[in-house]
């Protein structure tokens, strides 16, 4: 709900003449992955051995999700340049 809003927000930003929203899209999509992640994992404690199988949908769910935190930059990359673009705006 919040990586939504979030997206909703920043693309409201982009939307506006000379307003950034590379803070706010980072934003999304950092807690997107990792919310995304976190649901996949869950998903496949549920399905236990089951859920690497190719015939259950957990195992393209759960490489979906994986693939999220690489692409575009790994989660941790990101992080950081979130935690940069915050630093400057705050001097």
């Amino acid at each position: 709900m919040v990586a939504r809003q979030l997206c909703w927000f920043s693309a409201r930003e982009k939307g506006l003449p000379g307003r950034r929203c590379d803070l706010e899209a980072g934003m999304a999509k950092l807690l997107g992955a990792r919310v995304a992640w976190s649901n996949a994992d869950n998903a496949l404690q549920i399905h236990g051995g089951n859920g690497y199988a190719q015939e259950y949908e957990i195992s393209r769910v759960l490489c979906d999700a994986r693939i999220l935190n690489i692409f575009e930059g790994a989660a941790e990359i990101q992080a950081q340049v979130i935690a940069r673009r915050l630093l400057s705006d705050a001097n």
